[in-house]
């Protein structure tokens, strides 16, 4: 998963880092948000077809704080899948975070709800 909670030192959430916001930074684009690129597991072989989605030496050397998201959407625990689902949907994000009084407790993703409503675990 490329989607990281970002906390301070209270443990409070104050945004996310995802795979969107790391290729923003390796591209030098600051424009890209996490609105504006779909992602998907297929993308971990990427960096086999084009150099340019590997990590760059400089930006592994950034502070998170300049990398990452802080327009966060979030859900609290007792959120329906169903409102959840219109969350992801009008946001055009794969995964949020579940926080109670601001601190994450968990992320659901597009395929929890899917495996859910499917009937299917992981197990």
């Amino acid at each position: 998963m490329a989607f990281f909670p970002v906390v301070d030192d209270d443990g409070l959430l104050v945004g996310v880092i995802s795979i969107t916001d790391l290729l923003a930074a390796n591209l030098g684009d600051d424009e890209i948000g996490h609105a504006d690129f779909h992602t998907s597991p297929s993308m971990d072989g990427l960096t086999r077809i084009n150099p340019l989605l590997e990590p760059d030496e400089a930006i592994e050397q950034h502070p998170i704080s300049k990398l990452m998201s802080r327009n966060t959407s979030t859900a609290n625990e007792s959120c329906a899948i169903g409102e959840l689902s219109k969350t992801l949907v009008a946001n055009r994000i794969h995964r949020i975070v579940i926080v109670r009084d601001r601190l994450p407790i968990g992320i659901v993703s597009v395929g929890d709800i899917l495996r859910t409503l499917g009937g299917y675990s992981d197990s």
